[in-house]
Parts: C-alpha cells; sequence; structure tokens
C-alpha cells in the first residue's frame, strides 16, 4: 500500500498544479474580469482533501468489502460537506466575484470527482491484486 499511497500522492500533486497553472493562466491573462484574488484557495483545498482522502483509503484494512464501501460513501459525504462549508465560508465573508467562484469551485469539484474514481479504481485493484497474492 506504501507503493500505491505515494503513486496517489504523486498523480494527485501533478493534477492539481497543472490544473491549478492552467486556469490561473487563462483567468488572469485571458479572462482578466473573472479573476477573483482568492482563486489560490481552490486548488489548495481539494489538494488537501485529496491528501486526507488518500491516507484514509490506503490504510491497511484487513475487513470486509462492506467496510470499505461504507468508508467510501462516508469520504464522498465528507467531501460534500467540507465543499459545502468552504464554499459557504467564502459566500458569507469574502462575497468577491460569487458567481465566478461557484463556477471554478464546481469545475474543480467535477475534477477531483473523477480523480478520486480513477484512485477508487487503483485502490480496489491493489486490494484484489493483494488478495489473490495471498
Amino acid at each position: 500500500m506504501k507503493e500505491l499511497k505515494k503513486r496517489l500522492e504523486l498523480i494527485l500533486t501533478v493534477v492539481m498544479l497543472v490544473s491549478g497553472w492552467c486556469v490561473w493562466w487563462l483567468m488572469s491573462s485571458v479572462l482578466t474580469e473573472h479573476y477573483f484574488r482568492f482563486y489560490p484557495l481552490i486548488p489548495s483545498f481539494f489538494y488537501v482533501v485529496g491528501l486526507v482522502f488518500i491516507y484514509v483509503i490506503t490504510r491497511d484494512y484487513k475487513g470486509n468489502p462492506r467496510t470499505m464501501v461504507n468508508l467510501y460513501m462516508l469520504i464522498r459525504l465528507g467531501k460534500i460537506a467540507a465543499t459545502l462549508l468552504f464554499g459557504g465560508i467564502y459566500l458569507i465573508f469574502i462575497k468577491e466575484k460569487i458567481r465566478d467562484f461557484s463556477l471554478v469551485l464546481c469545475g474543480f469539484y467535477l475534477l477531483y470527482l473523477g480523480l478520486e474514481t480513477y484512485f477508487f479504481y487503483l485502490t480496489e485493484k491493489n486490494i484484489k491484486n493483494a488478495n489473490l497474492n495471498e
């Protein structure tokens, strides 16, 4: 699992850096009227959420598959709650370009959702291979 954890962290880091820089470049040079100064908080938020997610799913679970399914559902619920809380705090306290913030947040949420699904797939594949080798 340590190799998988390092691989997932590398994938997360590369995807968040590339997507974060590309969207930042797009917003700061092409769509300058839509850029907001708190933009870097969004990729940073999803990077931290991703690291927590990787830590949780790569822990060694010797339990049954039902436990893993429950864990995955709790992680998804926690991610939704954290994103809503993050967005709500921004909307209540900062109130700067709310529409642009919401669109970028939704875009990164969808990107992270795809990344999270891929991480689930790799983790389950690793668990299945480990069970076959035992």
